[in-house]
């Protein structure tokens, strides 16, 4: 008999985890939200009875695995609140899906329970989406004690997804690269339609036309590597290029000059770096990159 699962907010990251954690056999025991019928409603999603939703964080207490599925900022007090009082047994593992937070945020000074932090590499925009996706998923999987990482692997083989350990000192870089990697790849696509909207193309039409550009630069690392799959203006050393962008830029949307240039810069110093321009040109268009704007 698997251990049972118990989940305090069931929105996109939860209910999609706990629905693969359900289908492999894990009792989903208790399932809180504020809001009941969101309880009831992610009960069904989840696949389990919906007597298991509930409003009060205390109905978990009985749960072998305590998911926190909440905000960042709610996890320390809500895990504090959930030991208080020696509510939980040692036998009991508390875990979050912080990518920031170690697990031992979740420290209670008078309480034994383990203390486990899973973090999927994945967007959770939907709930649906993410359930497909999380066989295969990445999860960085950061706890002080063994036996909660071993727990932790069990976990993750258990949704389908691949396991790797992360330590508590590296959390905050480990974030910030998985924010580059996700939420500002986004950013950048919004400032590309909006240069897109500026050429007279629909607001609506410039996303279908970049996507395509997008995932073949991403099937280009995937199949060739970030060095031999770097493609455009500046591996090619066109200066000229570079320069017609910069004033078009300046001309156009100076807001996202500054941007254009930072980004530019790094991609002189990769280019450099894979052998793939000579030091005279990496000097070049680090020049003309790093010109102050009229």
């Amino acid at each position: 008999m698997k251990p049972s699962v118990a989940l305090i907010g069931p929105g996109r990251v939860g209910s999609a985890i706990c629905k693969r954690l359900q289908l492999a056999g894990y009792p989903i025991t208790a399932v809180i939200s504020r809001d009941h019928e969101r309880a009831k409603e992610a009960c069904g999603f989840i696949g389990c009875p919906t007597t298991a939703a509930s409003t009060q964080p205390t109905d978990v207490t009985t749960a072998q695995i305590i998911l926190l599925a909440i905000p960042d900022d709610q996890v320390k007090p809500v895990a504090q609140q959930l030991q208080s009082g020696k509510k939980l047994s040692p036998q009991t593992t508390l875990v979050h899906f912080s990518g920031i937070h170690p697990a031992e945020i979740m420290r209670h000074h008078d309480s034994a329970a383990m203390l486990l932090s899973l973090h999927p590499l994945l967007p959770f925009a939907d709930r649906q989406i993410a359930f497909k996706k999380l066989p295969q998923c990445p999860f960085g999987v950061e706890s002080s004690n063994d036996t909660a990482l071993a727990l932790g692997k069990k976990l993750v083989d258990a949704v389908g997804g691949q396991f790797f350990p992360i330590t508590s000192d590296n959390k905050k870089l480990y974030h910030a690269a998985a924010c580059i990697a996700s939420n500002y790849l986004i950013t950048l696509l919004a400032a590309a339609r909006d240069l897109l909207v500026k050429c007279d193309i629909e607001t609506e039409q410039a996303i279908p036309l970049l996507l395509p550009l997008m995932q073949a630069s991403l099937d280009n690392v995937k199949e060739l590597g970030i060095e031999d799959g770097l493609t455009g203006p500046i591996v090619r050393g066109d200066t000229g290029t570079v320069a017609d962008h910069l004033q078009a830029l300046q001309r156009e949307e100076p807001a996202l000059l500054s941007l254009y240039q930072q980004l530019g810069k790094q991609t002189v110093k990769l280019s450099q770096k894979a052998a793939r321009i000579d030091s005279v040109t990496a000097a070049t268009l680090d020049n003309l990159l790093s010109k102050k704007s009229r």
